[in-house]
């Protein structure tokens, strides 16, 4: 598997934080600090301890938000996350960002719910992990959960290839999401990000219009089986494109993006197009 699109990427977070919708925290910060940057109007309601055996100690941190309430578990080691009573669209990759970020900062490990993933959590949490790798530039605070590694032939969703180098989890994590949409909007291989223009393109060459890609996002949503907003979109047409790229012009594109980065995101579209 070609590390090409991972390297490319990573070249572009490293210079360009505006391709990100919420910041970078480098420090080390509590949890309730985390969630109260990148969260809107979060409420913590609870915070206890909900398992008292010393090898499974477990703190469970309650949050409501507009009325919609979700959970933050840690243990010594890791730390995982419960949506299941939160609405879609309610801001869960706000909520997934800043655990990502506390994992980071405080030296833990994010990993999946131990309950399980639905089949929407086992798309949306491979979009925020890739974000979060992208933007702390590794995955050691990150660990996907088993059925990211099992996949679902059913849902379109290829096995999660996982190592211990950060640039092939992250390549992996770029497949996954190009694959599973690929799988659930079959039109998305006709579009493209052309480099040079710094533009997402239709079939024809032209820009790509935003009315299109919101023609896309509600015609999944109806579909019930996923859901992916316009930045969505996007982000799965630039993977896309760059999973695409043949051998030859791969170096060009390399030395494109250290010359020119921060075009990509004044005038190329790219600006917060990542968690």
């Amino acid at each position: 598997m070609s590390r090409f699109a991972a390297e490319w990427l990573m070249h572009l977070a490293r210079r360009e934080e505006d391709i990100f919708q919420y910041p970078r925290l480098t420090e080390e910060i509590t949890l309730d600090q985390a969630i109260g940057r990148l969260v809107l109007a979060p409420e913590a309601v609870f915070d206890g301890c909900v398992e008292d055996d010393p090898d499974k100690m477990t703190w469970c941190h309650s949050y409501d938000r507009c009325g919609s309430s979700f959970y933050v578990y840690r243990n010594t080691f890791q730390v995982w996350l419960d949506v299941s009573e939160s609405e879609p669209g309610s801001g869960g990759s706000a909520i997934y960002a800043a655990v990502g970020s506390f994992a980071h900062g405080c030296r833990y490990t994010f990993i999946g719910d131990p309950q399980g993933l639905s089949d929407m959590a086992l798309r949306r949490r491979t979009d925020a992990m890739l974000s979060s790798a992208l933007k702390y530039r590794g995955t050691s605070h990150l660990a996907p959960h088993q059925r990211q590694l099992d996949g679902s032939k059913e849902l379109g969703v290829p096995p999660l290839v996982w190592c211990s180098d950060p640039v092939s989890n992250i390549q992996s994590m770029i497949h996954v999401a190009v694959d599973s949409m690929e799988f659930d909007l079959p039109e998305i291989k006709d579009v493209y990000y052309d480099f040079s223009a710094k533009a997402f393109c239709d079939p024809d060459g032209r820009p790509l219009l935003e009315t299109v890609l919101g023609s896309w996002s509600d015609h999944l949503a109806g579909s019930g089986k996923t859901r992916a907003g316009i930045s969505t979109l996007k982000r799965c047409i630039l993977l896309r494109s760059l999973v695409c790229q043949k051998s030859e012009s791969r170096s060009q594109l390399l030395e494109q993006i250290l010359r020119e980065s921060r075009e990509f995101i004044d005038a190329g579209d790219l600006a917060e197009i990542f968690y």
